[in-house]
C-alpha cells in the first residue's frame, strides 16, 4: 500500500466534525505563527518577546566582553539545561507516541467517548502528535546550538569582537540572542498546541474548543504594549 493509499484511508474516516476541528487547529497553528512573525518584524515592542529582548540587551551590555565570566557561564548553563530538559522530554514523548502505533485499536477504544473511532483515524492523530513533538525538539536543540555559540562569544573581549565584526558587535549579539529566544519560545508553543490534539482523541468538539482557547491565551499572553517580566502591564 502506497503512502497516498494510507492517507486516503485516513481521510475517508473523517466525519464533518473532524474536518472542522482539524481546520480550526491548523488555522490557529499557522495563523498564530504568522501573527507572531508579523508582530516581531513590525511591532516588536507590542509583544512580550520584544520587551524581553530589551532585558536581554541590557544583560549583554552588562556582561559581554569577558566581564563577570562566571556569571555569564552560569546563566547560559541554566538556559541550556532548561532547553535540554524540554528537548529530552520531547524525545521521550515521541517514543511513547510511537509505542502507541502497534496498539491503535486499544488506544481508539480507550479514547472513544464521543462516537465511533477506528485505527486509521487514531493513527493520523498519533502522527500529528509526533510531528508537533519533532518540531519542538528541533526548536529546542537549535536554541541549545545558538546558546553554545553565545557562551564563547560573550567571553571574548568586546574590542576584539568589534574588530571581528568590523564595528559595534552588540547589535549582532543581540540579534543572535533574539533568534535563539524565538526558537525556544516556538518550541514551548509546540507543547501548548499538543493540547488540542490530545483532546481530539476524546472528541472533535473538545479539540475545537481547545484550539480556540490555546490561541486566545497565547495571543493574550504575547500582546501588551508595556509588558513587564512579571506579566503585568503598566498603569
Amino acid at each position: 500500500m502506497s503512502a497516498f493509499d494510507v492517507f486516503g484511508e485516513w481521510f475517508s474516516q473523517f466525519a464533518s466534525a473532524d474536518w472542522i476541528a482539524l481546520g480550526l487547529y491548523l488555522s490557529g497553528l499557522f495563523g498564530y505563527r504568522y501573527f507572531l512573525a508579523f508582530m516581531l518584524r513590525n511591532r516588536p515592542h507590542s509583544l512580550f518577546l520584544g520587551k524581553l529582548q530589551e532585558y536581554r540587551n541590557a544583560w549583554i551590555g552588562a556582561y559581554s566582553g569577558g566581564k563577570e565570566g562566571i556569571v555569564v557561564v552560569q546563566t547560559l548553563r541554566n538556559m541550556i539545561m532548561s532547553a535540554s530538559f524540554l528537548a529530552s522530554t520531547a524525545v521521550i514523548l515521541i517514543m511513547g507516541a510511537l509505542n502507541l502505533l502497534p496498539g491503535l485499536g486499544a488506544t481508539a477504544r480507550v479514547a472513544d467517548f464521543a462516537g465511533a473511532s477506528n485505527d486509521s483515524l487514531t493513527g493520523f492523530k498519533v502522527l500529528l502528535i509526533i510531528i508537533i513533538l519533532s518540531y519542538s525538539f528541533f526548536k529546542f536543540t537549535w536554541y541549545i546550538r545558538e546558546v553554545n555559540y553565545m557562551s564563547v562569544i560573550l567571553n571574548i573581549a568586546k574590542d576584539k569582537l568589534d574588530e571581528i565584526e568590523g564595528g559595534d558587535s552588540t547589535p549582532d549579539i543581540a540579534r543572535m540572542f533574539l533568534t535563539s529566544g524565538i526558537h525556544f519560545s516556538l518550541g514551548v508553543r509546540g507543547y501548548y498546541f499538543l493540547v488540542p490534539l490530545l483532546m481530539w482523541f476524546f472528541s472533535p468538539i473538545l479539540m475545537s474548543i481547545a484550539s480556540v482557547l490555546i490561541v486566545y491565551i497565547l495571543i493574550r499572553r504575547d500582546l501588551g504594549p508595556e509588558v513587564r517580566l512579571t506579566g503585568k502591564q503598566k498603569g
